[in-house]
């Protein structure tokens, strides 16, 4: 697990070469950290910035252990985790799996419509961000 703080050093080392953090997965042994800008990133934007992430991790030294760093991009069919994601989606071909039935269903395929504090609208359904067990852009 990663501190706020050092997220934070993540967050500012990434913005500072024009991109965004889009996640950050943090396994026993590798941290994967996805950048996006507009229009998409590189081959060469992710190894920019995982060159200046892997100093700030040099200086930091979070990890106990050896640890991979993988600096990637989300991809076409990114995870959607945050309100921001699920904003971003609209109006987007989506998956979404649910935690418990909604309409006799736990798998819903469709265009996210509707995007709020509470939850979302796919394929005309509306599920509960509680609800949500995972789900991820469904473009290809």
């Amino acid at each position: 697990m990663l501190s706020d703080e050092l997220k934070e050093d993540i967050f500012v080392v990434v913005e500072s070469l024009g991109f965004s953090v889009y996640d950050i997965e943090v396994s026993q042994k590798k941290l994967t950290i996805y950048i996006d800008k507009p229009g998409g990133v590189s081959i060469d934007d992710c190894e920019l910035a995982s060159r200046n992430i892997s100093a700030l991790l040099d200086v930091k030294d979070p990890f106990s252990n050896s640890y991979v760093l993988e600096v990637s991009s989300p991809g076409i069919n990114r995870k959607l985790k945050t309100r921001e994601h699920f904003d971003a989606a609209r109006g987007k071909r989506c998956l979404v799996h649910t935690h418990f039935p909604v309409n006799d269903s736990k798998m819903f395929k469709g265009v996210l419509t509707e995007c709020d504090d509470e939850g979302i609208v796919i394929g005309g359904v509306r599920i509960e961000f509680d609800n949500i067990k995972k789900a991820r852009i469904d473009e290809i």
